[in-house]
């Protein structure tokens, strides 16, 4: 009779060991974010850089985590003279706000492309958004992940400069209200 119980036992702390939540670290120096905002004319395109973060995962699939942006990082790179612009009152006003925060709510993990869900901080102001992301790999000790095309709506976050949808006499000096993210993570233990 001790047998089957350990049996069953040995298989239940199997099964939990495989079920178990796994931690990664992201790397900020290997991990990046590209942002695209656009005009009526044109547009800029840029960087920004994590400053720390963790990654759930279980079973190789995102299940949680969180990161900070550092946004003192933030680089308007087809026009270096807009960083400090964007940096300033007008935008996300860093000297006061200097890091931004992404929090993972939810992940559906059901489809072929997981959709994450999270809150997005930025100027103290939090706004819920869901994409779709790729899972370049996952092993137990590392991920690689990788979103395009995140849409932000920056009114969410209290940016109204040059905006159409507060100043109607702007003609082609607006600014779209909302900029793109593309996010390539990498973590690992």
């Amino acid at each position: 009779m001790k047998k089957p119980i350990l049996f069953v036992a040995f298989i239940f702390t199997l099964a939990s060991a495989f079920a178990q939540k796994t931690n990664l670290t992201i790397d900020n120096k290997a991990s990046s974010i590209k942002w695209e905002a656009k005009k009526v004319i044109g547009g800029h395109v840029g960087t920004i850089n994590t400053k720390n973060g963790t990654v759930q995962t279980e079973k190789a699939k995102i299940v949680g985590g969180e990161f900070t942006i550092d946004m003192h990082s933030m680089l308007c790179t087809d026009a270096p003279k807009l960083t400090d612009h964007l940096k300033n009152e007008d935008f996300f006003n860093v000297p006061q706000y200097g890091t931004a925060k992404f929090v993972i709510t939810k992940v559906d993990n059901s489809k072929a492309t997981p959709v994450v869900t999270g809150n997005l901080t930025i100027k103290d102001k939090t706004k819920a958004i869901s994409f779709p992301i790729k899972i370049v790999s996952a092993t137990s000790n590392a991920l690689e992940a990788e979103a395009t095309g995140i849409k932000i709506n920056r009114l969410d976050f209290d940016i109204k400069y040059r905006s159409a949808s507060f100043f109607s006499d702007l003609g082609n000096r607006a600014i779209e209200d909302e900029f793109t993210l593309d996010v390539k993570i990498k973590a690992s233990k």
